[in-house]
């Protein structure tokens, strides 16, 4: 990467989304937890922001996949 910067889920380099379908196409069944999230006062606001996003993602990757 040209610049690390800490940023949220939704708004760095990685596609999440693009993560969670490559994950749910190869039946991982392990855990997903975020390794860093930016701070800026409310810690817990920005763990829960961050935590329902991504399981957001995995939701809307399983129900892509599932037939019909």
């Amino acid at each position: 990467m040209p610049v690390f910067r800490e940023t949220f889920v939704d708004n760095g380099y990685v596609d999440m989304f693009q993560v969670m379908k490559a994950l749910r196409e190869v039946d991982f069944d392990g855990i997903v937890i975020p390794d860093h999230v930016p701070g800026g006062g409310y810690p817990g606001v920005n763990n829960a922001y961050t935590l329902g996003y991504m399981k957001a993602l995995r939701d809307q990757a399983n129900a892509a996949r599932r037939p019909g």
